[in-house]
């Protein structure tokens, strides 16, 4: 029984024994495939990716990114790769010591760093490919800009006569992109190819939708003296027509409407000229949706009832409205006037404004009382209403206006009152800073100054008391005075500077007096000034002086002072 019980033994030894040199050959075969794939990483191309590069003007923008590429793949090879190798050693260590466990750990580690170092070269790899690939794209989009230029350059000149009065406007906008194209070489030639590129997609777009307009001009060109005043024909002649065969188009005023739309269309040629095309094509799609419009309403008159029935409740507000407002503004009128002065125009307005509401609001009863008939002609009533509404709009849209005005009366005149008491508040500010300087006496251009505004405050509070105020006036007044007011703070300033900087430099040129006899006598001359209150030219005459006895002395002086 033993024996058997020795074979199991044995055998389980063997098996045992067995499975940990198989499990030992699976570790050691990953480690020799992440050895191989670390080999392979450490010999990416990188270097011949970065000589790509190395064909361009490597200078600016380009030299950085260069030498940024450069050092990031030299890191991750010192660093990650070196950390690969030693987890892969360890890892081989452990497999012979049967540690598979940490052998596996070592191996992922390993892995996973390795991983890291292909995905840093594909990102590397991918910045180079697009710095590249933007490079070429900005190349092919300079070279296409450049034929575009030649193009519009050329076809401007050989068919100006396609362009009509826009070919000289279109000359002078080509010439305007050569200076571009030739920056772009500039900055290419400089190694700025982020910057280079960038400019020219934009040159490329503008050269492309000027050759696209530059397609378009005569097309817009032919609409406008061709092919709208024709269809303007067509249109009038198939209504006589149609009204030859008995259909009332009367209310659609189809001639009146022509002439509208033509002297739209004459607006249209001048734009192009200017090359304003985005305009030109407005009015050129609001023509021709006008025209559409016209026909719609001879096959679809019917449409135009919902369209009455929708607007009336509408306009009847409108109307109410305006009437209410007119009311108001003529009260509030009455009662304002007497105190403020107020535009005659504007009263006379709103005088207008009454009657022309009137006026609409009996032209409305009258057009309501059309549609109670048995026959009515719903786009004429339409047409109508379309017509009070647009000028009822525009009469609350301008009493609005009149009544933010007397608004504005009570507001400005509280605003000017403000005003002139901070003039005569800083006035008497900067006075008393001046007297409670250590200068002798006020120059007389000072008083003169202080007496002009002591004359403009007393009339701007005498004009106060007026009634009715003109406010605009007032308003002006107080403006002007404060123009004065900054002068005269001015004034005090600059005196305040030359009196106290001419007292510095004396003090500082004593020193030379007694030794240079003109010198002394210049200072003499100075200080007469001084005391005569003449500060500016005092200060002129010593900063001479100390500029011919010491040469730059005034001048760092003065910076001396002024830091002070």
């Amino acid at each position: 029984m033993w024996v058997y019980v020795l074979i199991i033994v044995i055998l389980a030894v063997v098996i045992a024994i067995g499975t940990l040199l198989y499990m030992r050959n699976i570790r050691k075969d990953d480690i020799k495939t992440q050895y191989v794939k670390l080999e392979g990483i450490r010999n990416l191309p990188f270097q011949d990716e970065l000589v790509k590069v190395k064909d361009y003007n490597l200078h600016g923008e380009a030299q950085s990114l260069y030498k940024t590429w450069q050092s990031d793949w030299q890191n991750v090879l010192k660093q990650s790769l070196v950390e690969a190798q030693n987890d892969l050693d360890q890892a081989t260590e452990d497999v012979e010591k049967f540690r598979f466990n940490d052998s596996r750990a070592k191996t992922e580690s390993a892995n996973a760093k390795l991983e890291s170092v292909e995905e840093k070269y594909k990102a590397l790899s991918g910045e180079i490919h697009q710095l590249i690939d933007a490079n070429e794209e900005g190349e092919r989009k300079y070279s296409e800009a450049e034929r575009l230029y030649r193009e519009s350059k050329r076809d401007v000149l050989a068919n100006g006569h396609q362009f009509g009065d826009a070919q000289p406007h279109l000359e002078k906008l080509i010439e305007t992109y050569e200076p571009e194209l030739k920056n772009y070489e500039k900055q290419a030639n400089q190694g700025n190819y982020v910057t280079a590129n960038k400019e020219i997609d934009e040159v490329h777009e503008e050269l492309s939708i000027l050759k696209e307009n530059m397609d378009e001009i005569p097309l817009l060109i032919k609409e406008v003296q061709k092919d709208l005043p024709q269809q303007f024909q067509e249109v009038r002649f198939g209504c006589r027509d149609l009204k030859a065969d008995g259909y009332d188009l009367e209310h659609i005023k189809v001639e009146g409407k022509l002439s509208t739309l033509k002297g739209k269309l004459n607006l249209v040629e001048p734009l192009i000229t200017r090359l304003e095309l985005d305009e030109a094509r407005d009015i050129l799609e609001d023509i021709n949706t006008q025209l559409d419009d016209m026909l719609e309403l001879v096959e679809h008159e019917v449409m135009a009832k919902t369209k009455v029935d929708h607007e009336k409740d509408i306009i009847t507000d409108d109307l109410f409205h305006a009437k209410d407002m007119n009311y108001t503004l003529r009260t509030e009128i009455d009662y304002v006037k007497e105190q403020f002065h107020i535009n005659e125009t504007d009263i006379h307005q709103v005088q207008k404004y009454e009657h022309e509401i009137e006026g609409m609001i009996e032209i409305y009863d009258e057009i309501i009382s059309e549609t109670s008939k048995s026959m009515a002609r719903y786009s004429e009533v339409l047409d109508n209403l379309e017509y009070i509404k647009d000028n009822i709009g525009s009469i609350n849209e301008e009493q609005q206006q009149i009544q933010q005005y007397l608004i504005n009366l009570r507001e400005d005149e509280a605003e000017a009152r403000e005003n002139a008491l901070l003039i005569q508040d800083r006035k008497e500010e900067i006075y008393r800073e001046l007297l409670g300087s250590n200068l002798s006496s006020v120059p007389e251009k000072f008083l003169v100054m202080k007496n002009e505004l002591d004359i403009d405050v007393k009339e701007i509070n005498k004009y106060f008391k007026r009634r009715p105020l003109n406010v605009q006036y007032i308003k002006d007044k107080v403006n002007r005075t404060v123009i004065l007011m900054n002068k005269y703070e001015q004034e005090a300033y600059e005196i305040l500077q030359a009196a106290r900087l001419t007292e510095v430099m004396i003090q500082y040129g004593n020193r030379y007096r007694r030794d240079d006899p003109d010198f002394n006598h210049k200072l003499n001359e100075a200080e007469r000034l001084f005391r005569e209150n003449r500060y500016k030219r005092a200060l002129e005459i010593v900063r001479a002086a100390l500029d011919k006895v010491e040469p730059g002395a005034a001048e760092r002086i003065e910076k001396e002072f002024d830091k002070l």
